[in-house]
């Protein structure tokens, strides 16, 4: 699992310095996968949600971490910045995100994150529950083909992985788009109804 050891080292090194900067956030994104199921999967990248701060209105601190860890900085399409580092001689992106234009993750997810232990530092991370929400509310093709590579994780029995679809229900109801949410998620083996 060469590949899945670069993304926890990548999240030990940004996790360690958002600490030590006040700065309090939650893993989001594929790398949930590998990183709390440990589950073999190729996120591409990292996707960090800041809680306390804003990347936008707080650039300078965001700015001054990349700095001091000589780490790239760059902006996204939404405005939020992302990190690209050197891990084990790769080129990896780290992208913080926040609640802005279409980024919107509910306070009651970020409230019910799950804590776990990375080497010897604890990150808090969503749920895989979540994160199926998460992208079936995205509803790109990328999103579409990661359900359903967790769908047939699902049924087989090897991975021993079960979701809560009690707690998926309640997770889709703090959304508008909910029909479009079961839609997806239904569409790509995750049943829901």
């Amino acid at each position: 699992m060469a590949g899945f050891e670069k993304y926890k080292m990548a999240l030990l090194e940004v996790a360690k310095a958002l600490s030590d900067s006040g700065i309090d956030f939650v893993l989001v994104g594929s790398a949930v996968l590998p990183l709390v199921y440990n589950i073999d999967y190729e996120p591409g990248d990292l996707d960090i949600f800041i809680v306390n701060k804003s990347t936008i209105l707080d650039y300078e601190l965001f700015e001054d971490i990349a700095r001091r860890h000589d780490w790239d900085i760059g902006s996204t399409d939404h405005g939020t910045i992302y990190y690209e580092m050197l891990v084990s001689g790769e080129m990896l992106k780290v992208d913080l995100l926040e609640n802005i234009l279409d980024i919107y993750i509910p306070p009651e997810i970020l409230e019910k994150t799950i804590r776990v232990k990375i080497d010897d530092f604890y990150i808090k991370s969503i749920k895989l529950e979540d994160l199926l929400v998460l992208k079936a509310k995205i509803a790109t093709r990328d999103a579409e083909e990661f359900i359903a590579y967790v769908a047939r994780l699902l049924a087989d029995p090897k991975y021993n992985i079960n979701i809560n679809k009690k707690y998926i229900k309640d997770i889709i109801d703090l959304f508008q788009e909910k029909e479009n949410i079961i839609d997806r998620l239904n569409k790509n083996g995750i049943y829901i109804d």
